[in-house]
């Protein structure tokens, strides 16, 4: 499987490097949009990096993230509709309690879905939704503009499917030719959620742009803006994804002054094997970052009943749990087998990362492993004193068609041995462990081996 590179601004060296793209169903196709200024909406606006997906979201890659979040019939998640379940329009289907795309839809841009269901599949990717002035800035060419009318040229024929092109429906994706920096559909075929008013309540405006199917030429030019309500849902409204150097990186200040202290003031060794649990002390913000305070292992999952399995770290945000029989982590569907009794760090979502206190002994090449369990495919990343050590690195899924209880994927053990090799210099450092994408996988510990 190829590994994605992720380019960074910050990062010479990743800035240096190409996007290799992978045929994973879950990964995207990404486009490198340098800096640049431009006018939006009259104003001077300055743009940072970012990435951003080279086609529309389709169908088939919504159908992943939704059976990855294990969405329903209802089309619900954590509460909220996400897709028009009751549309005729959907080109989704719930087939043997999965989503899969409609015959021959499967590489149509998603419609049917809402604000929240676009930014759900973003937040899943580890990225969110362009602002108005990012997809400007990108639909124009970035700094290659030649201001067209459209993204790509003056005539909507060459660059899009409208409504005097299009037989009154969408087309597969990339069908037409793209703009100067090889983006496609950015006018026409699917309008396009922009995050540039964040919903406050569901009666909020929310941006879309790039006019679609339906479309006459004026909605498809580039100073076109509409936009509606964040639970508003149509035929002709899709999305696409934006990365940038915050959904990535830590900030970039963040160990000037790291306040952070090994776990039992003893930091873990390089060579060796760095057990998840043992993050630093410091807290939220500090030795790591969790989307709520709760430990939903220890604690929660893990009544207190004064073991120190069921308590460990019970009163911090981590997630940390333990391996046990009883057919649970000792069960049939398992890679590798795990000890049991062991802790390990889970129920992580894109963007949370944690801290560890490293002492690396010898200078050189490193071969990293990880020990880990997923109900679907992600990526991690590594950092070393706030720096990248690594692009975005695959982790796939361990989910098992034959597993007769749902639950238990999450308890599917899987050791890589070879999952990077990175140089590290002899030291003290601070290494951080960041889900970039989909989440939802266990970590029980990272090994380095000093290549000889």
């Amino acid at each position: 499987m190829l590994l994605r590179l992720i380019k960074i601004k910050m990062i010479a060296v990743l800035a240096a490097c190409g996007i290799l793209l992978q045929a994973d169903a879950k990964d995207i196709d990404r486009v490198f949009v340098k800096a640049g200024n431009m006018l939006y909406k009259g104003v001077a606006v300055a743009v940072e990096d970012f990435e951003i997906s080279k086609y529309e979201i389709t169908n088939e890659r919504y159908a992943a993230f939704l059976n990855s979040k294990l969405v329903g019939i209802d089309g619900k998640y954590k509460g909220r509709l996400l897709i028009n379940v009751a549309s005729e329009d959907l080109q989704l289907e719930f087939v043997q309690k999965k989503w899969v795309s409609k015959n021959g839809y499967e590489q149509h841009p998603m419609v049917m879905v809402n604000y929240y269901g676009a930014v759900e599949f973003c937040k899943w990717m580890g990225g969110r939704l362009p602002t108005g002035a990012e997809w400007l800035y990108a639909a124009q060419g970035g700094a290659k503009t030649k201001q067209y009318s459209f993204a790509g040229s003056n005539r909507l024929e060459e660059v899009g499917w409208y409504k005097n092109n299009s037989n009154q429906h969408s087309y597969p994706v990339g069908q037409k030719k793209p703009n100067n920096l090889g983006i496609y559909d950015m006018s026409g075929n699917a309008w396009e959620w922009c995050r540039d008013d964040n919903p406050v309540n569901d009666s909020s405006f929310c941006l879309h742009m790039g006019g679609s199917w339906y479309s006459g030429e004026q909605p498809c030019k580039l100073d076109a803006r509409y936009g509606n309500t964040p639970t508003h849902f149509s035929n002709s409204v899709g999305f696409r994804v934006v990365f940038t150097a915050d959904a990535f990186l830590i900030n970039k200040n963040f160990f000037k002054k790291y306040k952070g202290k090994p776990w039992n003031n003893t930091p873990q060794q390089i060579p060796g094997r760095l057990q998840c649990e043992w993050y630093d002390m410091g807290g939220e913000g500090v030795s790591y970052h969790d989307n709520d305070s709760i430990n939903n292992g220890s604690g929660k999952l893990n009544p207190p009943n004064g073991t120190f399995l069921n308590e460990f770290r019970m009163h911090e945000g981590v997630d940390i749990s333990y391996t046990k029989s009883r057919d649970i982590d000792n069960n049939p569907f398992n890679l590798v087998q795990p000890e049991m009794d062991q802790f390990y760090a889970g129920w992580t979502i894109p963007g949370e990362w944690i801290n560890y206190s490293v002492t690396v002994k010898e200078s050189g090449s490193y071969t990293v492993g990880l020990m880990y369990t997923a109900s679907g495919d992600g990526e991690i990343a590594l950092l070393i004193d706030g720096k990248p050590l690594t692009t975005a690195l695959f982790i796939p899924s361990v989910r098992n068609e034959k597993e007769t209880i749902d639950w238990r994927n999450w308890h599917h053990w899987n050791k890589i041995d070879t999952l990077a090799t990175v140089p590290i210099k002899k030291g003290a450092h601070v290494l951080t462990l960041k889900t970039i994408s989909n989440g939802n996988m266990n970590y029980e510990y990272l090994e380095f081996k000093l290549n000889q």
